[in-house]
C-alpha cells in the first residue's frame, strides 16, 4: 500500500514538471513576441502620410509607388514602406529585384512606417523593375488577409 502511494506520488510530480515547463515555454515565447506570433518591426515608427489610399479587397488600404532612387553601391537606402493608418492590419514588406528578394521587414502597425532599409546588397547603376510585396496580416488571429504586389520603376546612380 505504502509502494503504491509513493508510485503515484512520483508519477504526479513527473506530470506536474512536464506541464510546468510547457507552460513556462510558452510563456516565454508569447512574452518575446510582445505577448503574439507577431514580431513588429524595430525600424516602424509613426508617420503621417500625406496621401489618400483608395481601399482595395476586403478594405485594406494598399499604397503604390512612383519612381524610386536608390545610390549605387550602398546597402543602406531611404524609402518609406508604410501601412495607411486606416487599415486593421499588420504589413510585412519585402523587395524583389529580378526574382530577389533584397529586403524583408517584420511587421508593421497601422499608421506607421519604415524608412531606412538595409538591403542584402549594393545594387550597381541601373534602371530596374522593383516589386515591392505586401502581406497582410489580422493582428488579433495571425492569419494571412489577401495580400499585394506593387510593381515601380527603380533607378539606382
Amino acid at each position: 500500500m505504502r509502494q503504491n502511494l509513493k508510485k503515484t506520488l512520483v508519477i504526479c510530480g513527473v506530470l506536474l514538471a512536464i506541464a510546468l515547463a510547457v507552460g513556462v515555454f510558452f510563456w516565454r515565447r508569447d512574452s518575446a513576441a510582445g505577448g503574439t506570433g507577431i514580431v513588429l518591426d524595430a525600424n516602424q515608427a509613426q508617420w503621417d502620410s500625406p496621401y489618400t489610399v483608395p481601399a482595395g479587397e476586403d478594405g485594406i488600404r494598399i499604397p503604390g509607388y512612383g519612381t524610386i532612387y536608390f545610390p549605387a553601391g550602398q546597402r543602406q537606402v531611404q524609402l518609406t514602406l508604410y501601412n495607411p493608418e486606416e487599415n486593421d492590419c499588420y504589413f510585412a514588406f519585402s523587395l524583389y529585384l529580378e526574382g530577389e528578394e533584397i529586403y524583408a521587414s517584420d511587421y508593421v502597425e497601422p499608421g506607421n512606417a519604415i524608412e531606412n532599409l538595409e538591403l542584402t546588397r549594393a545594387l550597381t547603376a541601373g534602371e530596374y523593375t522593383l516589386y515591392i510585396n505586401i502581406q497582410t496580416y489580422d493582428p488579433e488571429t495571425e492569419s494571412q488577409k489577401n495580400g499585394a504586389s506593387v510593381q515601380a520603376e527603380l533607378i539606382v546612380v
